[in-house]
């Protein structure tokens, strides 16, 4: 019982911690799509820190911190290894599993995770599926006006339905390019995943859309992931395990 104030004192800490670290990465994300290592490294550092003097005290066992650690370090170097995400969204996840070693002794207002670490992959891309439906609403909008598909009018319904929720078709004039957008277009088709990591073939390929005469183009949507795994994180911390707090309330 003396030990419960402490906790949720390094509890604290810890989120102040998680925090700090995810709004300055979503700014520079958003901002540069650049973020430095010291980003991550810093706050990973703190939380080991932590980690190791809750470990001391005896409130945290090695079996914690391998299975929170573990289970994100091989999930997301997966995930990052099939080009899912980038290497600022591996690191990400591995620094919040560090300065989250357990679940946070906080009073959630829905389902408390089991896992922390799975929770919060989880409800990030809850997030993420949120901002694939603002993409959407965009496009839409976007649809009284242009005809978003004239340039490739035999493209799959598969294939639009996806573009409709991943990408944007932006005025050639208005794109940035790398590594803010990517087009989505190789081969004259329309394509559901950009090639994020060859920025030459990237405005290679909207010099060439350029000079065919094209107006527009389909490129990749703009919001990065940090964002939406900040708002994941958040959603952690406060409310809880999303996808099990729906499930027992269906069960009911």
């Amino acid at each position: 019982m003396v030990m419960a104030p402490v906790l949720l004192l390094i509890d604290y800490i810890r989120t102040a911690l998680s925090i700090a670290m995810l709004g300055y990465a979503s700014y520079k994300d958003f901002k540069t799509r650049e973020i430095h290592d010291y980003v991550w490294l810093l706050p990973a550092l703190c939380g080991a820190i932590l980690g190791a003097y809750e470990l001391f005290m005896g409130m945290l066992s090695i079996a914690d911190i391998l299975l929170s650690v573990g289970f994100m370090a091989i999930l997301s170097g997966v995930l990052w290894y099939f080009r899912l995400f980038g290497e600022a969204d591996l690191l990400a996840f591995v620094a919040l599993s560090i300065i989250h070693p357990r679940t946070p002794s906080f009073p959630f207002m829905g389902y408390p995770p089991l896992l922390f670490s799975f929770t919060l992959i989880a409800n990030s891309a809850l997030s993420g599926l949120l901002s694939a439906f603002y993409t959407l609403s965009l496009n839409l909008s976007l649809s009284t006006r242009v005809s978003l598909f004239e340039a490739h009018p035999e493209t799959s319904k598969f294939t639009k339905l996806g573009l409709m929720f991943t990408g944007h078709y932006r005025a050639l004039a208005n794109i940035r390019g790398p590594p803010f957008e990517y087009p989505l277009e190789e081969m004259g088709e329309l394509v559901l995943k950009p090639d994020i990591w060859d920025d030459d073939k990237a405005n290679k390929a909207f010099k060439i859309l350029k000079e065919n005469g094209r107006g527009r183009a389909w490129v990749s949507a703009t919001l990065p992931y940090i964002v939406p795994l900040f708002v994941g994180y958040m959603v952690s911390v406060v409310y809880g395990d999303i996808m099990f707090t729906v499930m027992a309330y269906l069960s009911r």
